[in-house]
């Protein structure tokens, strides 16, 4: 059998073999940092925005609330203040939230859906099903401000009068 001899390549084509690879390295390396130093102040322009319309928004979203609890109050038509869950902004001003009202045998209800548009409040009983649906699936996509810290439950137990007498499966 013959012996088969491979030359291996002279130092002087390693070298150029490994500035050929450093050359195309680098140039991977100026790509990206362009494409990053291109890419990341339009969204770090977007965040900025997004933060000071969040500011100014956050003013008007607590003023809306604010002149929006009467009206739920007077809707409501019960002898209590109610109890709030988590209440929220959209980033269409649409106010949403969760109420423990008061049932019409005297009882509270526990946490119920609302939702607040142009001053009006709008409990599920009030439009079609599949309106109310729409809307609170927007709601529920779209939880820009908060306006109350609370639960985002439904339901008895998710009330200060249920959370100490429910026992959550866990």
């Amino acid at each position: 059998m013959e012996e088969v001899t491979v030359a291996s390549p002279s130092p002087r084509r390693r070298a150029k073999a490994r500035t050929l690879g450093e050359r195309l390295a680098s140039r991977l390396d100026a790509a990206a940092l362009i494409a990053l130093v291109g890419v990341a102040p339009i969204g770090l322009g977007m965040y900025v925005l997004d933060r000071m319309h969040h500011a100014a928004a956050k003013a008007s979203a607590f003023a809306a609330w604010r002149s929006a609890q009467p009206a739920i109050v007077a809707r409501l038509a019960q002898p209590n203040p109610p109890e709030y869950g988590a209440v929220w902004s959209t980033h269409k001003g649409r106010i949403c939230g969760l109420v423990n009202g008061w049932g019409s045998f005297g009882g509270l209800a526990g946490m119920t859906d609302f939702y607040v548009w142009k001053g009006k409040p709008t409990f599920k009983p009030d439009v079609p099903p599949e309106a109310f649906a729409r809307a609170w699936g927007e709601c529920g996509e779209d939880t820009w401000i908060e306006l109350v810290k609370g639960s985002m439950q439904p339901g008895w137990c998710a009330t200060r009068q249920g959370a100490k007498t429910c026992k959550w499966a866990g």
